[in-house]
């Protein structure tokens, strides 16, 4: 499907997301196959966790058709291990059914996401959708699974031994967390280049993530850089001997855990800036949402800032340093953006920017 010059950014099905997502220039699109990980809608006041599911299954058909408005008649892979698990029926395995068989009538091209780890509900449905509509599907495979790769390899092969060979699956190998040293994404690496006829598959693809969980060990007024780890990590390996170099796939500007709780917490008003091996984080204040103006004010007339015609993201923070010089004569006229506004820029920077970078990569 495609080769170690592409881009495979992992983002949950928000807002933000799907803004930046549907911001992108068509010439970046054409080097990246997202993978959208669905979540469930946050609690009203007073709803209990039945009246969420609820609420979500009923959602799954326009789920379907918001992809498509999103991304279009392209592949996306569809994960739905952060869906909840309900007892004596499978949300997870109903919404990967109902989201991809309504996708494909649309003229979607919905790869579902499978773990070694899934019930059976779960991978019956994903092979059914892989066969029906002759599209694949993805394994995505984590750090716990490695910890006997004779082990892993059998349980891949009574996976297969399920209708699928390799050239019809995605191999997608996610680390989650790296660390600075490179010791970790190292090690997975190589146990990676184990996996039994590595050369088979349709796509190898090696995930990690660096950006912290929170802007904690950053300062405010002073520049922060945060190493892209695992963008360094993966160019280090592009240019060693291996016998498969993998596709590479982030969590652009966000922590690979996810933790669902964070969502109730109102975030900094930083501004979050992916540079070439490197974030820049200008650290706000909660609520101090006129900070994210002066902050893009200073970014603007750094050197490296990409200009506003690199991206849509680039284009809001320009247009948002602009706005500061007429904020601060007259706050009355608003105009800050919002933490959504924000990380929706924030991703459609990163993602047009990594784009760009693995395309160009010799």
């Amino acid at each position: 499907m495609f080769d170690s010059k592409h881009y495979v950014p992992i983002l949950k099905w928000k807002r933000a997301e799907q803004g930046a997502l549907k911001a992108l220039e068509e010439k970046h699109k054409k080097n990246i196959t997202p993978l959208i990980q669905l979540v469930m809608p946050k609690n009203k006041p007073q709803e209990q966790i039945t009246d969420v599911v609820k609420r979500f299954e009923g959602q799954l058909t326009e789920i379907s058709a918001k992809l498509i408005e999103v991304w279009g008649q392209t592949p996306i892979f569809l994960d739905v291990s952060l869906l909840y698990s309900v007892p004596l029926k499978s949300l997870k395995a109903k919404a990967l059914d109902v989201i991809s068989r309504e996708g494909h009538k649309l003229g979607g091209i919905f790869i579902p996401v499978i773990h070694l780890n899934d019930d059976e509900q779960i991978k019956k449905s994903a092979l059914a959708i892989a066969k029906e509509t002759q599209k694949g599907l993805c394994l995505r495979l984590i750090c716990p699974n490695f910890s006997n790769v004779t082990e892993l390899n059998q349980s891949i092969a009574n996976l297969l031994s399920k209708g699928l060979d390799e050239k019809n699956i995605d191999l997608l190998v996610d680390i989650k967390e790296t660390e600075n040293d490179g010791r970790k994404y190292a090690k997975y690496i190589n146990l990676s280049q184990n996996i039994s006829g590595l050369l088979k598959w349709r796509t190898f693809i090696f995930a990690s993530g660096s950006f912290p969980i929170d802007m904690s060990g950053c300062k405010i007024d002073e520049e922060n850089l945060i190493p892209r780890i695992g963008w360094k990590n993966w160019k280090e390996y592009m240019g060693k001997k291996l016998q498969r170099k993998p596709t590479f796939a982030d969590y652009t500007i966000q922590h690979p855990v996810y933790n669902e709780s964070t969502q109730f917490f109102p975030p900094t008003s930083s501004i979050k800036y992916a540079l070439e091996d490197d974030w820049l984080i200008m650290k706000g204040k909660k609520h101090k949402y006129e900070l994210y103006l002066a902050s893009a004010a200073e970014l603007t007339k750094d050197k490296r800032f990409y200009r506003e015609d690199f991206s849509d993201g680039d284009k809001y923070i320009a247009e948002k340093a602009k706005h500061f010089y007429a904020y601060i004569k007259n706050p009355a006229i608003k105009g800050t953006g919002t933490p959504e506004t924000w990380l929706k820029a924030g991703i459609n920077h990163h993602l047009s920017l990594v784009a760009r970078q693995v395309a160009n990569l010799t």
